[in-house]
């Protein structure tokens, strides 16, 4: 008797005090509510079973087969909630559950008659003729409940299904148990181990602990910390009163009160814990939800970035076909084809036109090229060549502007071996806008062009002007879009497009090089980098 006057009120506490704190958690959430009131209910019933071999009076029994017949209802409306099934009859159900109370209750010699002894949680006596539909009733709650819980496992997934796993594991061993001692051994005459229904609800309480410290259930982690903190200073409490002398009192008493403030930061720090362990979560679930929102913004701009160069690639064709014919058109007729035109403000503005047609095909040529590149489909033609070719043409087709603004155009070749694969071609269309650049934002000096060996595997071409410089805000931008251009560049020349450098970088890249430029500031001249793999 003296394990069961231990184990009967620990779990009538246990049960109690872990409704309390789920209810207060968040007492507006259903599945918080029928938790708690499932917990009171049960806690009575351990009681009144205590409460039986306390007193030893029918009262106690019958309030423990009334509140016995309560706890199957009232535990299956949390687990219905717990697993996220509806039922409409919930409201019916717990009705049912009350009106067999108040049967049990009035009628308990239609359940158990005949009792000659009270005990801990068990009678001697026999059971009624009603006593078998009370079993097959109480059962029947329970095998739903068993239901309730295998769809719900079924259906679950992630934290939810380890939630419901250790809640399921307790459930069956708690029903189990005392559906055993209390329904199907009293068939056979076997009352003695009926006390066992009680203690057996520490199952249930046991597993539903770790699926709130383990998985957050109720988001009560503390809950468990403060009940044990309770229990502990509880039993040391009593201490005080049943010590046999003053000393002892004194030294229980001083216990007692260490273990207040031992337990007050306990508690206190696992509150703190699981702030911090909550606020962590809420920022990992903040950055997720921007990660996802950025990589979806990331696919969409991509997808308009293909469209926009798509139309773009597809009005450059259509712009080149009539802009090709017009120059033909006026070719033709300064060709003298349809008669000599004798006015000469007139074949002076027809040449005017075919060279501003002839630069707006030009144009239309270069975006062609980048938006080719862009999509994938600027093909290079690569073939071994000299890269001191490449330079001497494109050099000797800029020197005349270079002689206009009496600036100086000299190359230096520091290895002999310039041979790579390539794209001529794309090579001198990239060479060509910077050296263009170069002489255009020089006033005074001039341009060097040298190659050297980087390594056995590249050439690196530098070219330096004299010119106007430019800032690290200019040459942290000079290469990343179309029209971006600097400053300095803006003051010196009006009417640049600023797709020059972005088109010989388009270029570079094709060849898998690289480009970048240097400067010491405006005014201090720049110097423009390429280096490109020989193969």
């Amino acid at each position: 008797m003296e394990i069961l006057e231990i184990i009967i009120p620990i779990a009538a506490i246990f049960n109690f005090f872990l409704g309390f704190f789920v209810l207060i958690k968040d007492p507006s959430k259903k599945l918080n509510l029928f938790f708690g009131i499932s917990c009171f209910v049960t806690s009575i019933w351990i009681f009144a079973n205590f409460m039986m071999g306390v007193r030893q009076t029918l009262f106690w029994l019958e309030s423990a087969s009334a509140f016995g017949a309560l706890v199957p209802f009232t535990a299956l409306l949390w687990i219905l909630e717990l697993c996220e099934k509806r039922l409409s009859g919930k409201s019916l159900i717990l009705l049912g559950g009350l009106a067999l109370f108040f049967f049990v209750v009035s009628y308990t010699e239609l359940i158990t008659t005949d009792i000659k002894e009270i005990h801990f949680g068990r009678f001697e006596g026999k059971t009624g003729p009603l006593f078998p539909l009370y079993s097959v009733y109480v059962s029947g709650v329970l095998l739903f409940i068993l239901y309730v819980f295998i769809e719900g496992y079924l259906k679950a997934s992630g934290i939810k299904k380890l939630q419901l796993s250790y809640v399921m594991i307790g459930g069956i061993l708690y029903m189990s148990s005392a559906s055993i001692v209390t329904l199907i051994f009293p068939l056979f005459g076997i009352y003695r181990f009926a006390f066992l229904d009680t203690p057996s609800s520490l199952f249930l309480l046991f597993f539903t602990a770790l699926a709130i410290t383990r998985y957050h259930l109720f988001g009560v982690e503390v809950i468990l910390t403060e009940i044990l903190v309770l229990v502990i200073g509880i039993l040391l409490l009593i201490q005080i009163f049943v010590a046999p002398t003053i000393l002892w009192k004194i030294v229980n008493g001083t216990i007692f009160l260490l273990f207040c403030i031992f337990g007050y930061l306990l508690i206190r720090g696992v509150f703190r814990e699981i702030k911090r362990r909550e606020e962590v979560e809420r920022i990992a679930q903040q950055e997720k939800a921007l990660r996802e929102k950025a990589e979806k913004l990331a696919e969409e701009f991509q997808h308009l970035d293909r469209l926009k160069n798509q139309f773009i690639l597809t009005t450059q064709h259509h712009l080149r076909t009539p802009l090709s014919i017009i120059k033909g058109y006026l070719a033709t007729i300064l060709g003298g084809i349809y008669g000599e035109i004798k006015n000469q403000k007139i074949n002076q503005a027809l040449k005017n036109t075919l060279q501003a047609t002839q630069r707006l095909i030009t144009l239309v040529n270069e975006f062609l090229d980048i938006s080719q590149f862009q999509l994938g489909k600027g093909a290079l033609k690569k073939e071994e060549i000299n890269l001191k070719d490449v330079l001497n043409e494109t050099v000797e087709e800029l020197r005349p502007e270079a002689e206009k603004k009496k600036l100086y155009l000299k190359m230096i070749f520091k290895t002999e071996d310039l041979k790579l694969k390539a794209d001529f071609q794309r090579l001198k269309e990239a060479f060509f806008n910077l050296i263009d650049n170069a002489i255009k934002y020089t006033q005074k000096g001039g341009i060097e062009i040298k190659v050297e060996s980087k390594s056995p595997e590249s050439l690196l071409v530098s070219i330096k002007d004299t010119g106007i410089g430019m800032s690290k805000e200019t040459l942290s931008k000079i290469f990343k879009g179309l029209f971006e251009r600097g400053k300095e560049a803006e003051k010196v020349e009006l009417t640049g497009k600023g797709i020059g450098l972005f088109i010989s970088k388009v270029i570079v890249d094709a060849h898998k090089g690289k480009i970048w430029a240097e400067s010491e500031g405006p005014g201090k001249g720049s110097t423009f980098f390429v280096e490109l793999p020989r193969k």
